[in-house]
């Protein structure tokens, strides 16, 4: 609501700024967007390009790889040892030896066998026998080899080398279980099979064709087979899922392609020899943002366009600046400030409007100045009337109990009582200071708690712990006499004993005072709006006193649990007095203590209910 307020009052001066601002920053907009969407284009075109060139690469590099891993079969289909091993059925162990011997050395001069996590060949014979290379061990049994999905196809096509996609592990060397087998059926003159060779190429080193050129964090790329199932990609959630949508817009395309689909450019090259096609795909926004140095040139952009509104401001400001400077000044004057009067500056109806408005200011101070008078006066009156409230009614209390002694004819404690009523009339009638230290405030409560024993005895004890600190503060006076007065009264009328505790002690900049009774309590709901069992009229003055001294944030609260006791709680300023310790505790005749008080459930005193005690 206040910046509605605010605007509201804006002069021609905002009005013309906020125009000229917007027009700015509309065109700022319009200007980056073309910039950075054709910055966008060349950049996708140019990647796109030099993506193209990676993608033949890899082809060429995946057909390499073909002719290695033919020149791998094709030695094991020539090789004599190899079709000894696999096709005779009669062998002893020396001669069986002797052939593994030569088979290995045969095959040794084979750079695709040398590392144990790039390849793996495995020979599987008719005879039973079965050889894996770089004395890999085999996760499958001879049986499980011949039934498996790459050797079956490799049967349906005995005349070629097949390719297949394996998920499960045949062997134990690799990182993933998914390879890629090369299968070639070994035939001999008669066209029999006597037996497989199998050439499996883990799908990490796989994948290393395209992930040692393409940048993962720029390019998400996919190999798809003829099945429309992804079997190797830099994207480990993509492996194994289908893309039949996108083989469809392929649309069986031979060689190199490129496609254009929500925002993305899809780049894809055929494979040939394994049937299969491998995709790149660039998200043209992503690949801008971290391929090119837009964040300089929008941050270039917006200097600049800062700096264009900068110089706009300054030389609209200069020419509405009198006029600024008046709407400042009647801000003043809502805020209370009539002090600083206007400079007079431009020329015509400008200067005649602050020279108006200065009158008027000067105006506005001498009445305010008082009425402030006059509320001062009224808020004293009104203390000193609450504080006139208290004497009579404390007064009466106090000569109802002489009246007990004297008709008791106890004249002895009636002579006591008395002394200690005058010395607290001196100090509460005499002393006309509407505040007292808490130490003064103390010796007054004990003369007056000694007056009320006269009259109830010792089954009621009273007990002071007030911090040292608290003896020094400043609060008003007789605001701890009504709450113990209450006590005294309504608390134990129904029991022997009873038991008062008042707590004084500093938390932070706050003086808390804290009167805890274990009587027999009250509903404070019911109790409150009937007005039975407490006298009420010192309890609403000490609040009502508080409140007008210091603020609605301080004041009385009431706690009280039926049966359990009242805990009442008395909130102000911590404002302390410079005296003497020694005096003080001498005066007060408390001790310190450090014990945390009892605390009941805590409620709050409403201002439209009457107060307890």
């Amino acid at each position: 609501m206040k910046r509605f307020q605010f605007l509201r009052r804006r002069s021609l001066f905002n009005k013309l700024i906020a125009i000229v601002g917007c027009s700015l920053i509309v065109m700022f907009t319009v200007v980056m967007f073309m910039t950075m969407k054709f910055m966008q284009n060349s950049y996708i075109s140019l990647y796109a390009t030099e993506t193209r060139l990676l993608l033949d690469q890899i082809a060429q590099n995946y057909d390499k790889l073909h002719h290695q891993s033919v020149d791998v079969l094709t030695t094991c289909r020539n090789n004599s040892y190899v079709k000894a091993f696999l096709a005779d059925k009669n062998q002893d162990g020396k001669a069986q030896s002797t052939i593994i011997f030569n088979m290995k050395k045969s095959l040794e001069h084979i750079n695709l066998l040398n590392e144990r996590t790039l390849s793996t060949l495995i020979l599987i014979g008719c005879n039973g026998n079965v050889y894996v290379s770089n004395d890999d061990k085999r996760m499958m049994t001879r049986q499980e080899i011949w039934d498996s999905e790459p050797v079956q196809h490799a049967l349906e096509h005995p005349d070629q080398i097949t390719y297949s996609f394996v998920q499960e592990r045949m062997v134990n060397s690799g990182t993933y279980d998914q390879s890629i087998a090369a299968v070639e059926i070994l035939r001999d003159s008669e066209d029999s099979v006597y037996g497989a060779a199998l050439l499996l190429i883990n799908l990490h080193s796989f994948e290393e064709y395209y992930a040692s050129i393409l940048d993962p964090s720029l390019n998400s790329v996919f190999i798809v087979d003829a099945n429309d199932f992804v079997f190797s990609s830099n994207d480990i959630q993509m492996i194994g899922q289908s893309e039949p949508e996108l083989m469809e817009k392929v649309n069986g395309r031979k060689g190199s392609f490129s496609l254009k689909e929500n925002g993305h450019t899809i780049m894809g090259e055929y494979l040939p020899y394994y049937d299969s096609y491998i995709f790149c795909v660039i998200d043209d926004s992503q690949f801008f943002l971290q391929a090119s140095n837009w964040s300089l040139i929008v941050a270039v952009g917006i200097v600049i366009l800062i700096v264009t509104c900068a110089i706009i401001y300054a030389l609209l400001n200069s020419a509405f600046r009198p006029l600024e400077k008046l709407h400042a000044k009647m801000h003043e004057i809502q805020e209370g400030n009539f002090e600083d009067r206007l400079e007079v500056e431009g020329e015509g109806e400008i200067a005649e409007l602050a020279i108006s408005y200065n009158y008027m200011q000067e105006g506005l101070r001498r009445y305010v100045d008082e009425l402030m008078s006059m509320e001062k006066e009224k808020r004293l009156l009104e203390i000193h009337l609450l504080q006139m409230q208290i004497n009579p009614h404390f007064m009466y209390n106090t000569l109802t109990s002489f009246k007990f002694l004297a008709w008791q004819k106890r004249d002895k404690e009636l002579v006591e009582s008395l002394d200690a009523f005058i010395a607290l009339l001196q100090e509460t009638l005499g002393n006309k200071e509407e505040k007292i230290t808490v130490a003064q405030e103390v010796t007054n409560l004990k003369n007056y708690v000694h007056i009320l024993k006269i009259r109830f005895g010792d089954h009621i004890q009273v007990n002071y712990n007030i911090e040292p600190a608290a003896l020094k503060c400043i609060c008003p006076k007789l605001i701890l006499q009504p709450f113990v007065e209450n006590a005294f009264f309504h608390a134990f009328n129904d029991q022997e004993n009873g038991c008062i505790d008042i707590f004084g002690r500093i938390v932070e900049d706050h003086l808390l005072f804290e009167i805890i009774d274990n009587g027999k309590g009250m509903d404070l709901h019911s109790d409150l709006k009937k007005g039975t069992k407490f006298s009420g009229v010192g309890i609403s003055n000490v609040n009502e006193r508080i409140v007008l001294l210091y603020g609605k944030q301080y004041g009385v609260h009431i706690e009280s649990v039926p049966g359990a006791g009242t805990f009442v709680t008395i909130e102000l300023p911590a404002i302390q007095e410079t005296l003497d310790p020694d005096s003080e505790a001498s005066a007060a005749g408390v001790s310190s203590s450090s014990a945390k008080p009892r605390r009941a459930p805590r409620g709050l005193l409403n201002d439209e209910d009457d107060l307890l005690g």
